[in-house]
């Protein structure tokens, strides 16, 4: 089933103007990929688990300073290496930047699933943990996939024989604005599900940008984007940046980050982005 499902996202790498992938990156800054791995339904239920989660946590002060510790910890052990990032757990910004983050990985899981076990007896934490495993375990394939149509297979190579994957869930408030596009600290993005995909605007690289550069994609209500991040520069592979732009509602998104295992990113410099004022 696997091996079939490889099969199909080559296919799909390679349809879209009989381009190849890194030629679609450079041409459109990003490939849509038919996804009939999670119903709706999935990503629904973690966003309802989601807002269990921050209400519990908002009000019991206390187990979010615990989870906060447990993160401090976890980046402080070699499984963080890993993910050559500090980006893991939650991030309540709901009073600076009108939103709310949970950066979830497996490892950071099982850390704390193991070392802080009152986590477990917990429903609001221990119901969102296992929604986000549940959601994000099919998508390693579509990382390993994508690393080996551009030839670079290696790039995920590891101990634990799979991409390291950083699984984003975001709740944006109605107050929610953002100034200026961004590049991800990725080896690959892949946008899995928005309440509102339309707010979501993104330009192929360019030497220069103007804010007519950035548009939303067409796409299948069922689709999912892949997008390279700025962790495949040596090979020539520049970052897509992107934008989520005020919808004046309240809605979610759920984002999948495949990192590159000890890795530490170079200083590069990439073309300024232009203040967004749409």
């Amino acid at each position: 089933m696997w091996v079939f499902w490889l099969n199909v996202l080559f296919l799909v790498f390679t349809s879209l103007h009989g381009l190849p992938l890194a030629e679609q990156f450079q041409k459109a800054g990003y490939v849509e990929i038919s996804d009939r791995k999670q119903e709706a339904a999935a990503f629904d239920f973690l966003y309802a688990r989601f807002d269990e989660f921050i209400e519990f946590l908002q009000a019991n002060r206390a187990w979010a300073r615990k989870l906060y510790n447990a993160k401090e910890r976890f980046i402080r052990s070699k499984e963080q290496n890993y993910y050559s990032t500090d980006f893991f757990g939650f991030y309540d910004e709901s009073d600076r930047r009108s939103q709310i983050s949970f950066y979830y990985s497996i490892h950071f899981h099982e850390f704390i699933s193991s070392r802080y076990p009152e986590f477990n007896q917990v429903p609001a934490i221990s119901r969102f943990l296992e929604a986000c495993l549940e959601v994000h375990r099919p998508y390693g394939n579509v990382f390993d996939e994508a690393a080996a149509e551009l030839g670079l297979r290696e790039i995920f190579s590891s101990e634990y024989g799979r991409p390291p994957i950083l699984f984003k869930v975001i709740k944006y408030f109605p107050s929610y604005t953002a100034t200026r596009p961004h590049y991800d600290g990725t080896a690959f993005s892949l946008f899995l599900d928005s309440t509102d995909d339309q707010s979501l605007h993104l330009s192929s690289y360019k030497a220069s940008f103007t804010l007519d550069d950035f548009y939303s994609p067409e796409r299948d209500k069922c689709s999912i984007l892949l997008i390279p991040g700025t962790l495949l520069t040596e090979f020539s592979i520049y970052p897509t940046p992107h934008i989520v732009l005020q919808s004046g509602e309240t809605r979610y998104a759920t984002i999948a980050f495949a990192m590159r295992p000890n890795f530490t990113s170079p200083k590069i410099e990439f073309s300024p982005l232009p203040h967004f004022s749409r």
